[in-house]
């Protein structure tokens, strides 16, 4: 909100929630024009999202000290005198699985957030009616999919790990932004920023879809009534 001059504490109520609600529906619209139109906007973003990152690496990697990928974090100290990783007890609360502390990297809360961050790709199926070839389109884009996300997650952070001195403590949500200030100066730091937003509704409109198309797909079979087999002129569920 301080983007566009909102005080955080007064963004609410009908303000935001006309605000939410408008570009739900401006969205809804795009998605509703067929999913033709919203690859095609998805590759666009796709673009913009990623050529932050892009410039980050090529700028930050003449100055990255390999030896910073191998430092182990320090343990901020609790109240209690005692260290620890996390600000939270969500992450390091016991189950049925133990922390496995290995490398200065907790195993448990690690696995889980990479598998959320590789998480979706399931979400391809609900396309499978509308595809031309299957056999053919679909394990290529899954594959071409899954080596961008795992190169575009990997290059970007070991550079600005490596370029940067920052603790750990310090990474917390956005500090990428900070990074990129840093390695390109504010204009790198805007556009990261607005690359992140951006993405977000791209992120939006692919859910949306698949979302649409599976409750298509699960009425055609018969697990839903047939209300939402109903399709638009373009193609698209018209209830879903």
């Amino acid at each position: 909100t301080s983007v566009v001059g909102w005080d955080k504490d007064e963004f609410g109520g009908w303000t935001r929630f006309g605000l939410v609600a408008g570009i739900t529906i401006c969205l809804s619209l795009l998605n509703y024009t067929g999913l033709e139109i919203v690859g095609k906007a998805s590759l666009v973003v796709c673009v913009i999202a990623m050529s932050p990152f892009v410039l980050m690496t090529i700028l930050g990697a003449p100055h990255v000290v390999p030896s910073r990928w191998l430092q182990l974090p320090e343990p901020p100290e609790e109240e209690d005198g005692t260290g620890g990783l996390f600000d939270d007890d969500f992450q390091t609360s016991p189950g049925p699985l133990p922390l496995l502390g290995f490398a200065g990297i907790l195993w448990r809360p690690f696995v889980n957030n990479m598998f959320w961050n590789l998480n979706s790709f399931d979400s391809v199926a609900s396309f499978a009616g509308e595809t031309t070839d299957v056999k053919k389109t679909y394990p290529r884009g899954i594959f071409i999919g899954l080596f961008m996300t795992v190169l575009f997650y990997i290059v970007p952070l070991m550079v600005a790990v490596g370029a940067t001195d920052y603790t750990q403590s310090e990474w917390v949500d956005g500090h990428l932004g900070a990074v990129a200030v840093d390695i390109g100066g504010a204009w790198l730091g805007a556009w990261t920023i607005f690359a992140a937003g951006i993405s977000n509704l791209a992120l939006f409109e692919a859910e949306l879809s698949a979302d649409a198309f599976q409750l298509m797909g699960m009425a055609e079979r018969g697990y839903l009534p047939k209300i939402f087999q109903k399709r638009s002129k373009y193609g698209t569920p018209t209830t879903g």
